[in-house]
């Protein structure tokens, strides 16, 4: 762990040790909300990467802003505007937003261990957060605050990363037709010419024109609240691509063996779970790459259906 990381630890672990009532969390996220108003996160990022343009450091510049944040003298505002400003870098252009995530999630995530008045803090701030979200998003971070709050054992978390490595992009779905039809199975050359190009463009288009689109659209203090609640704010989310890909694989493999759909979805049903398991999505994020890799699919499917009759 480098020096600016320690140092924006220590001044978000002092921040929450501020927060000793529920009173004093609402009236943190209140004025957190109010700081990240109208701003979307490309903005947020832009803003951020120009406090500390010309810095030799960019890392330790931002631990310097975030530094000086805390030395307001009314505690709300100070302890918001650490919050922000780490929200902020976290999602700038620049090589300190690495630094910035990592001390974000070293410090909030539930699972990590900071003093007794900085866990009551944080679990005051998470509370604050969670009532002042829209039911659905309020949903959204609870599911996944219960998913990432339970027990994870070490072979789990070990299998859950293995399969985000073997479902990445869907080529795993691929490869394992081609072995069918190496192995003769009945229907598996139709399975190969179906799933390539439907697995491809719709994976294609998740990851790309529909992440970009949304990123681009999201409002700054949706990061700010995935910061607060545990998950690594910046990341382009929504929807999940490994789940996109896999209900795409799974939808187009049930129209050649419509017997085995169940363990098809099944399969892919495991590949959404684990995306929330390791905390790289929420259970929206996972529900939209569903339904977004099945109709992808379907329609890429229709069209060559069309073309190569």
């Amino acid at each position: 762990m480098g020096e600016p990381e320690q140092r924006i630890e220590r001044v978000l672990e002092e921040g929450l040790e501020r927060i000793e009532t529920p009173e004093a969390a609402h009236a943190v996220v209140a004025h957190l909300e109010r700081l990240s108003a109208g701003r979307t996160e490309v903005e947020a990022g832009q803003a951020a990467a120009q406090q500390t343009a010309g810095a030799r450091d960019q890392s330790a510049a931002a631990a310097s802003s975030v530094e000086s944040c805390a030395r307001q003298p009314d505690e709300t505002r100070a302890v918001a505007e650490v919050l922000h400003t780490v929200a902020q870098q976290s999602v700038a252009p620049t090589p300190a937003a690495e630094t910035a995530t990592s001390a974000a999630q070293a410090t909030l995530q539930p699972d990590q261990p900071v003093a007794p008045k900085a866990r009551r803090g944080r679990r005051l701030l998470k509370d604050a957060v969670l009532r002042r979200m829209g039911p659905l998003n309020a949903l959204d971070a609870r599911v996944y605050l219960a998913v990432n709050e339970a027990p994870h054992p070490g072979g789990l978390d070990s299998l859950a990363w293995l399969i985000a490595a073997l479902f990445t992009g869907g080529w795993i779905w691929v490869i394992g037709t081609l072995v069918a039809y190496l192995l003769r199975v009945p229907r598996s050359w139709s399975a190969v010419k179906r799933l390539l190009p439907s697995v491809v463009i719709a994976t294609w288009i998740i990851e790309y024109p529909i992440k970009a689109f949304f990123r681009r659209r999201r409002p700054f203090v949706r990061i700010v609240q995935a910061l607060v609640i545990g998950k690594k704010p910046g990341s382009s989310s929504f929807p999940s691509g490994h789940t996109g890909s896999s209900f795409a694989s799974a939808w187009i493999l049930s129209t050649v063996w419509p017997e085995a759909w169940p363990g098809f979805f099944g399969i892919a049903s495991i590949v959404g779970f684990s995306r929330i398991y390791v905390g790289a999505h929420y259970p929206g994020d996972v529900a939209s790459g569903a339904f977004f890799g099945v109709l992808l699919s379907e329609a890429v499917r229709q069209v060559l259906k069309r073309l190569f009759r």
